[in-house]
């Protein structure tokens, strides 16, 4: 209902949304019709990054079999793989994968970047995508964090797996959309990938006969990485710093082009 009242809006002029993400046709229409829209962007980069952070902590450890060994009362030790001196693969360099980049590069990680063009201000060896199976077969973990366009969806397909190390592990936060999911389960069954942490699916909820949901080298979390209560502050401060400028006259931060 309010996004009917909102595509009638005959006079509306511009719309700030809560979020990052802007691929939906809704959007699309809005700027068709002349609306000025802007977003969040930048709003939910720290709890995000953190949770693609927890991901690679979690799977390098194998945190599901010391939770089910608590649940269990179960004392069971097992070697654990090191985040220092691995090789990180941030694919997406907005907001999100800036931080990502920032902390891996704190952790001591090997980090390279894709992203469409370099601006200079990355805090590691950058490359464009048309270099990203290449960045990808030299990596140890892949993150994920590109927006959803009509030339990244499905940009992680078989073959981009295929170029993935043997015993690499991926993780996702930015768009389900991004990924060809049936490629992504085929190379996990088949062992060519360790692991991966999602938070985002093409279908969402992910459905319950999705085989995800029961692998023991996956982790699945509800597109919940970026729901913090300061997150929301943020946004709200964007919104209100637009909305000054709005009245002002003077040009909005965050436009989506």
């Amino acid at each position: 209902g309010i996004i009917l009242s909102i595509t009638n809006a005959k006079n509306l002029k511009w719309l700030q949304t809560f979020s990052a993400g802007v691929d939906s046709p809704f959007f699309v229409q809005l700027m068709e019709r002349g609306v000025t829209l802007s977003n969040s962007s930048g709003a939910t980069a720290s709890p995000i990054a953190q949770t693609a952070i927890l991901y690679m902590l979690a799977l390098s450890r194998d945190m599901r079999t010391w939770m089910r060994n608590q649940d269990e009362k179960k004392w069971q030790q097992h070697r654990i793989d090191e985040l220092d001196g691995a090789s990180l693969a941030v694919i997406g360099m907005g907001p999100i994968g800036m931080e990502i980049a920032r902390i891996a590069v704190a952790m001591n990680m090997k980090v390279e970047a894709v992203r469409r063009a370099a601006k200079g201000d990355e805090p590691c060896p950058t490359f464009p995508m048309s270099e990203l199976h290449q960045v990808l077969g030299r990596a140890d973990w892949v993150a994920s964090a590109l927006p959803l366009t009509p030339d990244t969806r499905h940009v992680f397909d078989a073959g981009a797996f295929a170029a993935m190390r043997t015993g690499a592990r991926f993780i996702n936060v930015g768009r389900g959309e991004l990924v060809d999911e049936d490629a992504l389960v085929a190379a996990l069954r088949a062992g060519h990938l360790a692991g991966a942490g999602l938070d985002v699916f093409a279908t969402e909820p992910l459905p319950v006969d999705s085989p995800l949901w029961e692998m023991d080298n996956v982790i699945v979390t509800p597109h919940n990485s970026g729901s913090s209560t300061t997150s929301n502050q943020r946004s709200e401060a964007i919104f209100l710093d637009n909305l000054e400028r709005w009245a002002n006259g003077t040009p909005l931060n965050n436009l989506v082009n």
